[in-house]
């Protein structure tokens, strides 16, 4: 029987690497020969992944994040590609300041040099509204707003363009094709684990729409923050591919294409995937769902908590639960014995 892991990060708890390594150690204590890969859509903890898989760290900068906090960021060549993960400068992990107080500007650091740009996980919600304001739209409210958050939203009264704006050439990895407004919005979708309540949510997805129609006034061409892939990262893969002209590709197809996976998804009788949460929005681009979609053997689920209507679409389900929050170590390896006494009957 050909065995496969797949795991990708545990958000807050577990890093790929740690869940393999636990989930290796109980296959092999029982005699269970499996291959494992970390895997990645372009969001939290790509970097690392991708240097798992051999791609090579092409320099080392030091760049201010979202709160002002100066990080030391690695930028990888994939490929001829100068790739750079987002959530390293707005990532959900980064601070716990209100969200309604968070912009992307910082990412404006980066963009000049990087070719590919991995979105994902990330704290902000604010339409990529932060990074346009360093990339050549003014945004008013009588006078210019330097800063715009969704704190300041419902104030801004028009955009305009101004001499520094120009359009981008750059692939933008995607973990999501959630919209950015819409029906299940990615403010509605991914807001509530960002911290916000449903007033809030509300809120800035009201002023996003407004705000996107201030915007359009300086356009021949509408643009749509209803397509496929416009709400990853909170709306700022709307801003880079809508306004700045970057082309969405799948995160998760970039990984498999670059890391060499694609290859090999079909070629094993049995897939161990391996999530924090598994939930309908995994199935919506994420690294996980598409795995699944390709596999056509049998796969099991072992990870946190598993949130989703249908159970069949696993042949069994081993979730650590809530506990796992608390000692997510300890809860991984019980629920990998399960998953053991399972696969050896």
């Amino acid at each position: 029987m050909n065995i496969a892991v797949y795991s990708d990060k545990f958000s807050g708890t577990l890093s790929a690497s740690e869940v393999i390594e636990i989930v290796k150690e109980l296959f092999e204590n029982n005699s269970i020969k499996a291959s494992y890969f970390p895997v990645t859509d372009g969001g939290e903890d790509s970097s690392t992944i991708f240097k798992e898989h051999g791609i090579e760290v092409q320099e080392t900068i030091n760049v201010k994040d979202l709160v002002g906090v100066e990080k030391q960021i690695e930028v990888l060549n994939i490929s001829g590609d100068i790739f750079v993960e987002s959530s390293l400068l707005i990532g959900i992990n980064n601070t716990n300041v209100d969200t309604t107080d968070l912009n992307t500007a910082c990412l404006s650091e980066i963009i000049e040099f990087s070719d590919v740009i991995g979105l994902g996980g990330s704290r902000t919600n604010d339409g990529g509204f932060g990074l346009l304001s360093k990339m050549g739209l003014d945004f008013f409210a009588g006078k210019e707003i330097i800063d715009p958050k969704p704190c300041n939203f419902e104030k801004v009264t028009s955009v305009e363009i101004n001499d520094k704006f120009e359009k981008l050439n750059k692939k933008i990895l995607v973990d999501t094709f959630v919209p950015l407004v819409g029906k299940r919005s990615a403010i509605e979708v991914f807001g509530p684990q960002k911290g916000l309540d449903k007033e809030s949510i509300d809120n800035i997805a009201l002023n996003i729409e407004r705000i996107i129609d201030l915007i359009s006034s300086n356009f021949k061409e509408k643009p749509d923050a209803t397509k496929e892939g416009t709400g990853a990262a909170g709306g700022l893969a709307f801003a880079l591919s809508e306004i700045l002209g970057c082309n969405l590709v799948s995160g998760a197809e970039y990984f498999f294409d670059k890391s060499g996976l694609e290859s090999k998804i079909n070629s094993f009788d049995v897939s161990i995937l391996c999530e924090g949460k598994f939930d309908k929005s995994s199935l919506e681009g994420k690294v996980m769902g598409q795995i699944l979609n390709k596999n056509k053997g049998i796969s099991y689920f072992l990870g946190g908590v598993y949130d989703y209507e249908d159970r069949k679409i696993f042949e069994d389900i081993f979730e650590c639960g809530e506990a796992g929050l608390v000692e997510p170590k300890k809860e991984l390896i019980s629920a990998t014995k399960k998953l053991v006494n399972q696969i050896t009957i």
